[in-house]
């Protein structure tokens, strides 16, 4: 009977020793999926106030955190500065002269009157202008010999009017050249054939090549840079968008890689200040050359502060808080609010808090992504401050991002290009386009000059 019992309970131990062995997997198992489910609700709430993702991306409209509705009327408001009309030269004048008053008496004339101006666009009609070069032989050797054309007359069926409107519409206009064509047949009553636009953007292309050098040379000498990429595919094949811009120029670059060489082959030995994210190839700069951008650091503390796990959620609500505060020292001492000395102080103060909340969050257990954002995010600490030693140096790379978001509308309404020629149009038309703009003149004058000058 005793042995018989012992047998039963040495079953027992073996079955209790599987049994915690099962349960010890199972809550492996279930460690490891609700840091999974974590993860993934947390991926569920990315958006683009929180990371990378650009606006159109977000799952959901992402609602404006602690704003109150307006009172104010929608249009312009009581005091607005006015944009009215600005009378321009009559190409045609008609005089209306009253000649009796409706009691039926006599008017007499005082000499002022009122001016109303009535605007019209008429049929657009080509100018044609015919050539005949005529025919002949020489009276002397009989070589055939037929009239050149005028100087400055190229061989091209269309003019440098006709190439820029072409150009415009195609390039930043982002018509494509089906659409072009349509345009340039029912408005301007100009049949052309698809291959004529085609070969019109290509012809173009060369003649902005001394345009796109010019851009180029001012990159290179350039006090300060705002650099960024992006994305696109090209026959399939993954390439990468690079815009290099300041105040006045911007150059957009068309490459197959995302790599360092592209920063090497286009800036050489860059001295001047660069204003990028954290992407690691920046790196490329000196670490006192650089300041990196603080919309996307304020993006990274979002992401924290909305976090599922609490004591992340707290600190980052305080990353946030801080960030925000940057923001606004920055803003009023641009406009002359605060002294500079007390904005330095106020700095200095923010970035302790700063890097005792970086050491507070990696103490945190289980969090560690956040782990690994927070390192690199120390490891360019000193980068972050440069705005506040060189006023002429921006906070944040927007401007980049506003110059690239050209290029993305183009590559998402015309699906980008399927030729080396073509990348090289994108690249030269949107340059010129960009550049003019921050010049706040006219892009199609300059792009009229250039094909000019080389009809």
């Amino acid at each position: 009977m005793n042995q018989e019992l012992k047998a039963i309970i040495e079953q027992l131990r073996e079955e209790n020793k599987l049994l915690k062995a099962s349960i010890a997997r199972l809550e492996a198992t279930n460690r490891k999926l609700l840091e999974e489910n974590q993860q993934l609700k947390e991926r569920l709430g990315l958006n683009s106030t929180n990371s990378s993702l650009p606006p159109s991306r977000d799952l959901y409209r992402v609602k404006k955190q602690n704003t109150t509705p307006s009172l104010r009327n929608p249009g312009g408001q009581p005091g607005h500065r006015a944009h009215s009309y600005q009378a321009m030269t009559a190409d045609e004048v008609i005089e209306l002269i009253p000649t009796q008053c409706n009691c039926g008496a006599e008017v007499v004339i005082e000499g002022h009157f009122t001016r109303e101006q009535k605007i019209e666009i008429p049929p657009i009609k080509p100018y044609v202008k015919e050539y005949r070069r005529y025919k002949g032989r020489c009276s002397r050797c009989g070589k055939k010999v037929i009239a050149p054309l005028p100087e400055g007359v190229g061989k091209d069926l269309l003019g440098p009017h006709a190439k820029a409107i072409i150009a415009s519409f195609n390039g930043y206009f982002h018509n494509s050249k089906r659409e072009v064509k349509q345009i340039l047949e029912e408005i301007f009553h100009l049949p052309i054939s698809l291959g004529l636009v085609s070969n019109t953007a290509k012809r173009v292309k060369e003649k902005l090549i001394k345009e796109y050098q010019q851009i180029e040379e001012a990159i290179k000498t350039s006090p300060y840079l705002h650099i960024d990429e992006t994305g696109h595919k090209s026959k399939g094949k993954r390439g990468w968008a690079w815009i290099f811009t300041n105040k006045e120029v911007s150059m957009l670059k068309l490459t197959p890689c995302r790599g360092k060489q592209v920063l090497v082959d286009t800036l050489g030995k860059y001295e001047g200040y660069v204003i990028s994210d954290r992407y690691g190839i920046y790196n490329h700069f000196k670490q006192e050359q650089r300041q990196i951008c603080w919309s996307h650091l304020e993006r990274d503390y979002e992401r924290f502060a909305h976090s599922l796990h609490g004591g992340l959620s707290e600190q980052g609500a305080r990353l946030v808080e801080i960030a925000k505060e940057v923001f606004s020292l920055n803003k009023a001492l641009i406009r002359e609010q605060i002294e500079a000395s007390y904005f330095v102080r106020r700095i200095n103060r923010l970035k302790k808090k700063l890097g005792a909340i970086f050491k507070q969050i990696l103490r945190i257990r289980g969090i560690p992504q956040a782990h690994r954002v927070i390192r690199r995010i120390q490891k360019s600490f000193e980068m972050m401050w440069l705005f506040t030693k060189e006023q002429a140096i921006a906070m944040t790379n927007n401007l980049a991002e506003r110059q690239l978001r050209k290029y993305v509308i183009y590559r998402k309404k015309l699906l980008f290009t399927w030729s080396e020629w073509g990348n090289q149009f994108v690249e030269r038309i949107l340059s010129l386009y960009l550049s003019c703009r921050l010049k706040k003149t006219s892009a199609f004058a300059q792009l009229y000059q250039a094909i000019s000058t080389h009809p």
